[in-house]
């Protein structure tokens, strides 16, 4: 370890040419007066490593780039490590937490089915395999190093640039809204688990007490009529998951809905009350189970449907019917492609800060990222043989079917799909949704592990509550996930998700910006060399610094052009929908956008003035001593000791520095 940090030390600090160095002479016989020392040739490596230690420390406390902030800079108190916190059983359990999110309900949705009906795999799978390059894979390497290095969460790692701590702050607040009614993702699929049970599935049926005297079976189903009864999947949707079966009121609570929210917040609550390596075991066992559960669906669903290589070719062009159908498959492809960073906002950071200090973030991102798209793209695969079948047996979307909801896709498709299997089909209905429950209550686990890590890092006064501060913040969001059961709360779900993609988006350039350009190259490379223990290739700090903010740039202004424009696509049957079944926004989802952007960049604003204002000092001097990093290092005492040593950072050194440069 040592042997690789020295080698690289030169490469990393050294920001000028020696030569022309003000604080010492140029070689190490000046120093001692170009006489021979008596110790021979020993002496006079010592002696040369001793003074390029000086000369380098020196030149590091000058250089902005490198310079850190001190506790008597900026009037903030020191941070402390919560021994507490724990770390996973095993480094594995890293990778199996992220991949947990590779099978959300969102891969199985409508985004990749219509993407591909109108841009065909050749064009969908090219933008998806580039956000995943350009875009997941920097920011989740990004995300890693800041937990891993700093081991806490996604407030106190921007220890490393104080000023955007403020980003921090608004992604607890975003984690907060978004988990008020998040665990309703993981409601709907554990319904269906639990009918799949029944001897005849629920939804196959007219025989149930919500079916209507309209419900059919589609036995003689003609996919040219301008009307078609509604299908027992569609009455089950509608009266035991949506509410809005003939009756019903705007208040109307699902009280199947109602009994799993309760249910499962309580296994949250008995879940975070364990440590933290007791839930990487669980993660770990739970993505055990989804790769196997998935593995066995999509062999059984491609030889059921007998997709053959054909079937493949039909879906791999597009029709070419416009070049704006193909456009606006494109911000599609780039959100599937962010399902990678996991659900929130910075649960890498949260995931990864919980790894030991050695772990190889690098290698473990390459993984996370490849197996994320391997499941997406076998996903795909999927989403389109249940669409097609549900075209064909029950009627089209959303022309025959419309329940105006992000979920009704998978929840009808698949669940039509399943229930036709010749053999079995309650058992593939169990495995498959049982597979999507335990994604998202996985996704709810790791968003509450974000929100807890984040507050009991920055707040050290509440480390001695963990227990009462976990059972509240469970209990309100348990009581707000309740008006999500209602109609009109259901029906609000189909806009909240949508408001991800630009945050997202925004949030990571962000951290580009700080990582690689505030917090400087060098200093960059030099701490993921540490941390790692191994070169890092310049070509990849230059890849991240200047080709993925490019990337964002453009998918900022691409989703902008779409959702600006009234885009048309038509279906082969003679109807239209906008690119906005994907991503329509009618005036109050334009205000929602803007007003939710405005308040992160409020937040962030305005902390960077009074982050500004507490220090001291003149105005450029406050800007360079909040730009620094604070209390940025290992938490681990040797660690620290050989990182102190090695990049000649220690906080005496700089408060004496900045004595004698005052």
């Amino acid at each position: 370890m040592k042997g690789i940090c020295g080698e690289q030390l030169n490469n990393c600090m050294l920001l000028g040419d020696c030569e022309n160095s003000e604080n010492g002479p140029e070689t190490p016989g000046d120093a001692v007066g170009g006489g021979e020392l008596e110790s021979g040739e020993r002496a006079t490596t010592d002696g040369g490593l001793a003074f390029a230690a000086r000369r380098i420390r020196n030149r590091q406390v000058h250089s902005m780039a490198v310079r850190s902030g001190s506790a008597y800079d900026t009037l903030e108190r020191p941070y402390r490590h919560d021994k507490t916190r724990g770390r996973w059983a095993k480094s594995a359990d890293f990778y199996f937490a992220c991949c947990t999110h590779a099978f959300t309900s969102l891969v199985f949705s409508d985004l990749p089915a219509f993407g591909l009906l109108h841009g065909g795999w050749l064009f969908f799978i090219i933008a998806y395999l580039m956000g995943m390059i350009f875009y997941s894979l920097p920011i989740f390497l990004i995300q890693a190093f800041l937990g891993q290095f700093s081991s806490s969460g996604s407030i106190s790692a921007f220890r490393v640039a104080p000023i955007f701590k403020g980003i921090g702050y608004s992604i607890l607040l975003l984690n907060l809204g978004t988990l008020t009614y998040y665990s309703i993702g993981a409601v709907v699929p554990l319904i269906y688990t639990v009918n799949s049970l029944h001897a005849v599935i629920p939804w196959m049926s007219c025989n149930n007490t919500w079916n209507t005297p309209n419900c059919s079976l589609h036995d003689d189903y003609d996919v040219e009529s301008l009307y078609v009864d509604p299908h027992s999947t569609v009455e089950f949707f509608r009266s035991v998951v949506a509410s809005t079966a003939k009756g019903s009121t705007s208040l109307t609570i699902s009280w199947p809905m109602l009994t799993a929210v309760l249910a499962i917040w309580l296994m949250v609550l008995a879940l975070l009350l364990k440590s933290v390596a007791f839930i990487g075991k669980a993660l770990r066992c739970a993505c055990v189970l989804m790769f196997g559960f998935f593995l066995a669906v999509f062999f059984y669903l491609a030889i059921h449907e007998q997709v053959s290589l054909d079937t493949i070719q039909d879906y791999l062009l597009p029709g070419w019917e416009s070049f704006d159908k193909i456009y606006g498959v494109i911000p599609t492809a780039f959100l599937m492609a962010g399902v990678a960073l996991g659900p929130g906002w910075g649960s890498v950071i949260t995931l990864a800060s919980f790894n030991s200090f050695r772990s190889d973030a690098e290698r473990l991102s390459v993984w996370v990222c490849l197996t994320h798209a391997s499941i997406g793209l076998m996903a795909l695969l999927c989403c389109n043989v249940a669409h097609d079948h549900f075209e064909y047996h029950v009627g089209l979307l959303p022309f025959h079917v419309d329940e105006d909801h992000h979920m009704q896709f998978l929840y009808l498709c698949f669940s039509y799909l399943f229930g036709r299997f010749r053999t079995t089909p309650n058992l593939w209905a169990f495995i498959f949704f049982g597979m999507i429950f335990l994604s998202e209550f996985c996704a709810l686990i790791i968003q509450m592990m974000s929100v807890l890590t984040a507050v009991f890092d920055e707040f050290e006064m509440l480390r001695s509550r963990k227990m009462p501060v976990t059972c509240f913040l469970v209990f309100c969001l348990t009581a707000s996930s309740v008006y999500f059961c209602t109609q009109l709360g259901f029906s609000q779900l189909t806009l909240l998700p949508k408001l991800a993609m630009f945050t997202h988006i925004a949030i990571s350039g962000l951290l580009l910006l700080m990582a690689t350009w505030v917090y400087g190259r060098v200093r960059f490379q030099c701490d993921l060399q540490f941390m790692l223990g191994k070169t890092i290739s310049s070509f990849k700090i230059f890849f991240i610094r200047f080709a993925t903010p490019i990337f964002l740039g453009l998918c900022l202004v691409t989703t902008n052009l779409v959702l600006n424009t009234n885009l048309v696509l038509m279906f082969s049957y003679h109807f239209q929908i906008q690119v906005g079944y994907l991503f329509t926004f009618e005036s109050i989802h334009h205000v929602l956008i803007w007003v939710s952007q405005s308040l992160i960049c409020l937040m962030a604003l305005s902390y960077m003035v009074y982050k500004v204002t507490q220090t001291n000092g003149s105005w450029r001097q406050r800007i360079q001593q909040c730009l620094a990093p604070h209390d940025w290092h290992p938490v681990d005492a040797d660690n620290r000791r050989f990182y102190e040593e090695i990049m000649g950072i220690s906080e005496m050194l700089v408060i004496d520095a900045n004595a004698n440069t005052t």
